[in-house]
């Protein structure tokens, strides 16, 4: 029983670092319809960021002030620069942030080099909780209270705000909510630059489980993909969803059956897009 508890206890902090992940991304292409492939390099970049503040000054809570403001900026560069061009453009976003994410990698890897980084665990949750003859790192829990507080902001902001009206309104029909005087594009810059600094803000959050490397951002593409495949775009809540499928998944399938383990997220990952290619709670982009 004491391994079912920590197995699920920690597949439920990995999906609440993939939430933070995925978040943004499922906000920038469920509301505007804006593909934004360097996602995952963005959350390498806010891990580079925060580790670059931290080893400097050692303090984490500035490194996740910067790890956000700095990838909110580049996401905010990215859209300004390149993306607002291309609306409706996808193959076009595609490609352009495809290389874009391969420009960042190698921009990390000239600046900071080719080895891995761990983050620092604040010094506050550096302990163990006890649950039978196994332990659990503080740590974990602490990514879980601050997804699930990080999931009814957004939740809050979506259902209960003028904001999140007006976004609402332009992922149904974009034309009428400009022509009621509102100006959209505004709204959809904010909402790109929210979405980038998510980006950083779990890229900081997850180094002292995940680490960091140059070449990370590929994989944690991905596991983006999948998530939001899974949960549905343009809805945190299916966001969340897709997170905790693909977290608790992954985790159980290393645990119990470790020889079919790179298998079961991709499984679910096929099966959700062949069934319901909208996602479990999702709607069409386009």
């Amino acid at each position: 029983m004491s391994t079912f508890i920590i197995t699920t206890l920690n597949g439920v902090s990995y999906a609440f670092i993939l939430f933070l992940l995925a978040a943004g991304f499922s906000l920038t292409f469920g509301v505007m319809g804006v593909l934004n492939l360097a996602h995952g390099a963005l959350f390498v970049l806010g891990a580079y960021f925060g580790l670059a503040v931290v080893s400097q000054l050692d303090t984490l809570w500035l490194g996740i002030v910067v790890a956000a403001a700095g990838t909110g900026l580049v996401g905010l560069g990215i859209y300004y620069f390149f993306l607002r061009h291309l609306y409706g453009k996808i193959p076009e976003q595609a490609v352009l942030t495809i290389g874009l994410g391969y420009a960042f990698a190698n921009i990390i890897l000239w600046v900071w080099g080719p080895f891995a980084k761990m983050g620092m665990t604040p010094s506050a949750f550096t302990g163990v909780v006890r649950v039978g003859t196994l332990a659990f790192p503080i740590y974990r829990l602490v990514i879980i209270g601050i997804g699930l507080l990080v999931l009814v902001v957004l939740w809050w902001m979506q259902d209960r705000t003028r904001v999140g009206a007006i976004i609402r309104a332009g992922m149904d029909n974009k034309e009428m909510t400009r022509s009621l005087g509102i100006n959209y594009g505004v709204v959809s810059t904010l909402v790109f630059l929210f979405g980038a600094a998510l980006a950083g803000f779990a890229g900081i959050m997850g180094t002292p489980i995940l680490g960091a490397y140059p070449s990370m951002g590929d994989g944690l593409l991905l596991l983006t993909l999948m998530v939001v495949v899974v949960g549905g775009t343009g809805f945190i809540q299916g966001t969340m969803l897709g997170a905790l499928v693909i977290g608790l998944l992954d985790t159980f399938g290393k645990t119990y059956v470790p020889s079919v383990a790179l298998f079961t997220s991709y499984a679910i990952f096929v099966a959700v897009l062949l069934v319901r290619p909208s996602g479990l709670i999702g709607r069409k982009v386009f």
